[in-house]
């Protein structure tokens, strides 16, 4: 590996259980987008994948996230490149979306990324659309788990959480219905 291209400085963190963010460590990273055809983005997670490349570290595991430059990556796989302890490359998912800040019922507001549908169909046992929401998507490290009552602000607008999107909390993203009071 040659030195230049470890050039962004990167914390390591993990979520603990309670869902607070636990900075590990900072280390020295490579980061680069992958090359291909992007999907248009769906959610909080970016359609692409970034490769970061890092010197080796028993650390650096699936499940766990880089902070660099702004930037929050999730680490999707990680695999010693020469087999001897020296080089990684890191598959990572990137959470992406619009500056928000979410607002706890009980606590301190906390800056967010918050990705918006306006008009998302809301289904019903079914699979049959009943009516159409706000939703939002939310990072679990940065935010926790919000209930009904917290809030979100949005490019300047207020939203409250009414309820939890059934099914989207996969352990990184949370999916929440909105309404503004």
């Amino acid at each position: 590996m040659r030195i230049g291209q470890l050039d962004t400085p990167a914390d390591l963190l993990q979520l603990t259980p309670d869902l607070q963010p636990q900075t590990l460590d900072w280390l020295w990273v490579g980061i680069r987008a992958r090359e291909g055809p992007v999907a248009a983005q769906r959610g909080l997670r970016a359609a692409a994948q970034v490769t970061v490349r890092a010197w080796w570290d028993d650390r650096l595991v699936a499940g766990r996230y880089l902070r660099a430059e702004g930037r929050l990556l999730l680490i999707d796989d990680a695999r010693d490149v020469t087999g001897q302890q020296v080089e990684m490359q890191i598959a990572c998912s990137e959470l992406v979306g619009l500056v928000g800040e979410y607002r706890p019922a009980e606590g301190v507001p906390v800056g967010c990324r918050v990705h918006l549908m306006h008009e998302a169909p809301v289904l019903d046992e079914m699979q049959r659309v009943t009516a159409y929401k706000t939703r939002a998507e939310v990072a679990v490290i940065e935010v926790g788990r919000p209930q009904p009552g917290d809030q979100l602000v949005v490019d300047g607008e207020l939203y409250n959480v009414t309820d939890y999107a059934d099914d989207t909390d996969d352990g990184v993203v949370r999916g929440l219905w909105l309404e503004r009071p």
